[in-house]
């Protein structure tokens, strides 16, 4: 999903923010911050939420890690001035993110065309025709390399007895 707020795009499947179609350099965690943040709009995040989902199973001093993440985002975003327009720090408790957010859904994908699929089919066959084609001249001029006739083996197959001249042809040769 692309989210929009302020002057800013962020796009959770490609994790990355964009400001007047210009990419936005961020960190890890920092992208981690602000999706959550992103998540519930005007929702309070506890501190302690934020650490099981930045930090399950680290022993890093959270609290000192925490705030550097938010003034880093905040930095990014020009959040400086006292009077937040993005993040809101509740004290001792957590961070809101108070800026309206916009939720576009992402466009779905094109069907597939018909016409692709239709013309690499086409080639695929033609292909393997082609390749049929090759492989039966092949098989009939190498046919008696594989498979010897039976007069190349030497044995000897009867002739067929001469046929008789019948009776008519017999009669039609004397009256010559």
């Amino acid at each position: 999903m692309v989210r929009t707020f302020g002057d800013f795009e962020f796009d959770d499947q490609r994790r990355c923010l964009t400001s007047a179609g210009q990419r936005v350099p961020l960190s890890g965690q920092i992208l981690d911050l602000l999706g959550l943040l992103l998540e519930r709009p005007g929702e309070l995040m506890t501190r302690d939420e934020i650490q099981r989902r930045l930090w399950p199973d680290s022993t890093v001093e959270f609290e000192h890690s925490l705030d550097v993440l938010v003034s880093r985002l905040r930095a990014t975003l020009g959040d400086r001035s006292p009077g937040s327009r993005y993040i809101e720090t509740v004290p001792r408790k957590g961070y809101r993110f108070i800026e309206p957010v916009t939720v576009k859904p992402e466009a779905p994908p094109p069907p597939p065309k018909v016409g692709v699929w239709r013309r690499r089919f086409a080639n695929y066959a033609a292909i393997a025709l082609l390749a049929a084609m090759v492989a039966v001249l092949f098989a009939r001029t190498r046919y008696d390399k594989f498979v010897p006739s039976p007069r190349s083996t030497g044995s000897a197959r009867p002739r067929p007895a001469p046929r008789r001249a019948s009776r008519a042809r017999r009669a039609l040769r004397r009256s010559s």
